[in-house]
């Protein structure tokens, strides 16, 4: 899986350019660097975190789209070429009762049950940099902001 290079800009990608596959590849990339930066800062307090890939799995996932992915998920080639929900919560299930450091490795990310290459290589500045604009998004729900924003 090739992954889109990180924009660590705080300002969002111009709608001029902007395409869903390429929005939905920046988005799991945000996942493996959100799961990378949360072991790295809680680990210590017995928190391990890790990533996985859950295979493609049968849901409405491109329903309101003309890109090709809705022929894969709406028409019978969706039994040939995608996994049960079920199937897919099963994985997950294992990565919930696995150790860390055992059965999987903290901070990573999996496909199939094995370590995946990610092409973004990253030395934790932007995991922290993503975590750090997380935070700023967030400060007004997190200081209550939003409550009073929402009884006006």
């Amino acid at each position: 899986m090739t992954l889109p290079k990180c924009n660590a800009s705080p300002s969002p990608v111009p709608s001029s350019s902007y395409a869903p596959h390429t929005a939905y590849g920046y988005g799991k990339l945000e996942n493996v660097l959100f799961t990378r930066e949360l072991d790295r800062r809680y680990r210590q307090n017995g928190i391990s975190a890790v990533a996985f890939h859950p295979g493609v799995v049968r849901s409405s996932f491109a329903k309101d789209t003309t890109h090709f992915m809705r022929i894969i998920y709406h028409t019978p080639l969706k039994y040939l070429i995608t996994i049960s929900p079920e199937k897919s919560g099963r994985v997950l299930t294992a990565f919930a009762e696995g150790k860390p450091g055992m059965d999987w490795q903290p901070g990573e990310m999996y496909s199939n049950g094995k370590p995946m290459a990610v092409a973004f290589k990253d030395d934790g500045t932007a995991a922290r940099e993503l975590w750090e604009r997380s935070e700023h998004f967030v400060q007004a729900f997190l200081s209550g902001e939003s409550a009073s924003h929402a009884r006006r």
